[in-house]
């Protein structure tokens, strides 16, 4: 039997790479492990190779029981945290890959809504309709705020469907005088109500896909009413806040993380055959529209600069002070609006220039819990005219006009009878 060491066995290239391990660094005995051969050889060849000049690395010290234990806390920790941020990493590629079908959309201003007046014209127009603050799938209880309003989903559609019909009805007439050359329809975010408030989840009568569906099907229905009065229509839209998908809100990927995007999408997806439609979205949280000469800013409204109310004055005050820091910051870069278009604070409002919208649900829980002014639900519709720019407006009411309801109060059983025996 030989007895000889595996060293001796070595071929020219077996030894040449137990060369090569040691020369990269690896000690002698993991080396002689790697190879299979006796680890007697790999350190009789480290000892040529530092006689060479080619130290290999020492033979690693014994660890202690206690770093032993430390460095498989640390190892663990680090374990963990890198498992933490895959699943991070792939639930964002996850949420990217369902909405990437929104990037690359093509879209374009239409022919009709770019040239300026001109002399001796008899002035054209464009029906302007802001749609804002759907929240498709909210619930408002009427018992939690004494009866004043009442929200759901089938409230959502039928008061959008007064609205087109009153955008048909009120913007041909005013049309009348003019070559009325289509609508405009500017979706300003916050179509679906979300789920960005653990409340939100836990009250919607809806989930956010489910809300998505259900607005594209109502808007779309909201859509043919218009293309079929006006004959043309350009589609803008933007995100708002109760569409992201995000737990806060970004600064990066704002819009491409939004359902309201998602709801643009398959709205022109839908309608991509119909030549009477155009669309106007992308990556950013705002859009330009040209229309007639002028320009036409639309955002959603949390992102002007400005947050929350003041005292008695309510929300109009910070909504001046937000324009018109988007009026400066368009200016610096050479633009200058001549509307603004926005929503989000669920508060009507004509303050120069701009267009501060309503909301489809209304007075609600939140609205209630701040002691705010109630305003009914409400949404703008506008006459945009080639000379005389925006030359009518109004706020079409989503409910029909009446007294206003009677606060509901409950009175417990036995009260009313006890009180008709003490009289």
């Amino acid at each position: 039997m030989d007895r000889r060491p595996k060293s001796v066995h070595l071929t020219e290239e077996e030894r040449n790479r137990l060369r090569e391990l040691l020369g990269s660094g690896m000690n002698p005995t993991h080396a002689a492990r790697q190879m299979g051969c006796d680890p007697r050889t790999a350190r009789r060849e480290a000892k040529i190779l530092k006689a060479r000049g080619l130290a290999p690395a020492p033979e690693p010290a014994p660890a202690s029981p206690e770093q032993a234990r430390a460095e498989r806390l640390g190892a663990e920790f680090w374990r963990r945290k890198a498992k933490t941020a895959e699943q991070a990493l792939a639930k964002s590629e996850h949420l990217a890959g369902e909405l990437a079908g929104l990037r690359g959309q093509p879209w374009q201003i239409p022919d009709w809504l770019l040239a300026p007046p001109a002399p001796g014209e008899r002035g054209r127009s464009v029906i302007g309709c802001l749609v804002t603050d759907i929240h498709m799938g909210e619930v408002i209880q009427p018992d939690e705020i004494l009866g004043v309003n009442r929200f759901d989903p089938d409230v959502c559609r039928a008061r959008l469907r007064r609205y087109f019909e009153a955008s048909c009805t009120i913007g041909q007439r005013w049309a009348s005088d003019t070559d009325c050359e289509g609508a405009l329809l500017v979706l300003g975010g916050d179509m679906v109500s979300g789920s960005i408030h653990d409340e939100l989840a836990a009250t919607n009568a809806l989930t956010s896909p489910e809300q998505v569906v259900a607005v594209v099907e109502t808007l779309a229905a909201g859509v043919k009413m218009l293309a079929s009065t006006y004959g043309k229509v350009h589609v803008v839209s933007v995100p708002g806040n109760h569409g992201r998908t995000t737990p806060k809100p970004t600064a990066k990927l704002y819009a491409r993380l939004s359902y309201d995007m998602m709801v643009a999408a398959m709205l022109q997806e839908r309608f991509r055959f119909d030549e009477r439609l155009t669309f106007q979205h992308g990556d950013s949280k705002d859009q330009i529209v040209p229309i007639f000469g002028r320009t036409a800013f639309v955002t959603h409204g949390d992102k002007i600069g400005t947050k929350g109310g003041m005292g008695f004055a309510g929300p109009m005050l910070p909504i001046v002070r937000g324009t018109k820091k988007v009026e400066a910051q368009q200016a610096r870069f050479g633009r200058r609006p001549d509307l603004i278009l926005h929503g989000h604070y669920h508060t009507t409002g004509n303050a120069g220039a701009v267009l501060s919208n309503g909301s489809v649900p209304g007075y609600g829980e939140y609205a209630d819990d701040l002691r705010a002014d109630p305003e009914p639900p409400q949404q703008w519709l506008f006459l945009l005219h080639s000379r005389w720019w925006l030359r009518e407006r109004t706020p079409i009411q989503l409910e029909p006009p009446g007294r206003p309801p009677k606060p509901r109060v409950r009175v417990p059983a036995g009260w009313a009878e006890a009180d008709r025996e003490a009289a």
